[in-house]
């Protein structure tokens, strides 16, 4: 068994579409044979199959592993029992199967990868039709050409969808990461870090990892890395709602560097831009909607969605500011009779 492992990672480093599936193979039939999996597999196949673009299988793949033995009694001996038997499950409803207490890593990474996926083919979609809306190509070309756009085999389906319904899906699934990535957060605080600086994690050999810790990630990488590289689309989008969120607490960084806790915790030795970085990393999530409508608009880089947002806030905010210190100039001149 062993020997066969390391012929499958032999096979996944030549990176060819060949060699990964082949790869993929061998593991799905180790699996079959040693149920128990005591070589971790099951942690290294979801990112496989998003690699070769099967993608209702990875999700069949997950929910198995985290629903099939609730109450700890499933005998991982008995070959006849059911065993991965769960097919065409719903990928679009709410993963509360991984939004537990103890959340395998693995899993959350590959969840939010696929739906990140479906995410970036609803993008390619809406723009693909704001182009040929302005053509008078026939409806059979057209239905051709969104189906070129996509990626995921499950998005031939929302091709099909009205646009109101497609909205309603990017809704759902814009839900559904947030509350991945907030799981994500809370299991492993450093992948997200990582992920946008792999290579200490790429190049990284520990022999042993505990929950939660910077070994467990480096595995994590590991596993996922090329499945995010290959996934057209998926880390431009992360890459843009880091940056919307890091032009917006710009102004923050200063203030949260004179309290206490941050001079108590860090110290003198970290520097505004390195407290901003972290800073964008750990607020990604509430401008995944900023990165979303940025991928979808047409326009010039000025007037993009997630500037007129900006521009909108600091108006606000500056207005506010204004009424503040006109009140307070109030209070200061009004005269107090005994």
């Amino acid at each position: 068994m062993r020997a066969r492992m390391a012929l499958a990672m032999k096979l996944l480093h030549q990176g060819t579409l060949g060699s990964v599936s082949e790869a993929y193979e061998h593991m799905r039939d180790m699996l079959r044979l040693n149920r128990s999996d005591n070589m971790g597999i099951r942690d290294m196949v979801p990112a496989l199959m998003l690699r070769l673009d099967l993608d209702q299988e990875c999700y069949d793949f997950v929910k198995w592993w985290a629903t099939c033995d609730p109450d700890g009694r499933y005998d991982w001996g008995d070959m006849d029992l059911p065993h991965l038997d769960l097919h065409g499950a719903d990928v679009f409803e709410k993963p509360e199967f991984l939004l537990v207490e103890y959340s395998d890593l693995n899993s959350l990474v590959a969840l939010l990868l696929l739906n990140l996926k479906l995410l970036v083919d609803i993008h390619n979609l809406k723009i693909t039709r704001k182009i040929l809306s302005r053509t008078r190509l026939p409806i059979e070309i057209r239905d051709k050409i969104e189906l070129v756009v996509v990626r995921s085999p499950l998005s031939i389906k929302l091709q099909k969808e009205a646009p109101g319904s497609l909205l309603q899906t990017e809704s759902t699934l814009m839900n559904h990461i947030r509350l991945l990535g907030a799981a994500l957060n809370k299991t492993n605080g450093q992948f997200m870090f990582n992920l946008f600086d792999p290579d200490e994690a790429l190049c990284s050999r520990p022999e042993a990892y505990s929950r939660g810790s910077w070994e467990e990630m480096t595995y994590s990488i590991q596993h996922s890395y090329a499945a995010w590289w290959e996934t057209e689309g998926v880390l431009d989008l992360l890459k843009d709602a880091r940056m919307c969120a890091a032009r917006d607490s710009e102004d923050e960084i200063e203030d949260i560097m004179d309290t206490d806790t941050f001079i108590s915790s860090s110290g003198p030795n970290r520097t505004a831009k390195e407290l901003l970085e972290d800073v964008s990393v750990n607020r990604i999530w509430g401008y995944l909607d900023y990165a979303a409508e940025n991928a979808c608009y047409l326009g010039p880089w000025s007037e993009r969605p997630s500037e007129q947002h900006t521009r909108v806030s600091k108006e606000n905010w500056a207005r506010a500011e204004e009424e503040d210190d006109e009140e307070w100039s109030d209070d200061e001149d009004e005269v107090v009779v005994f």
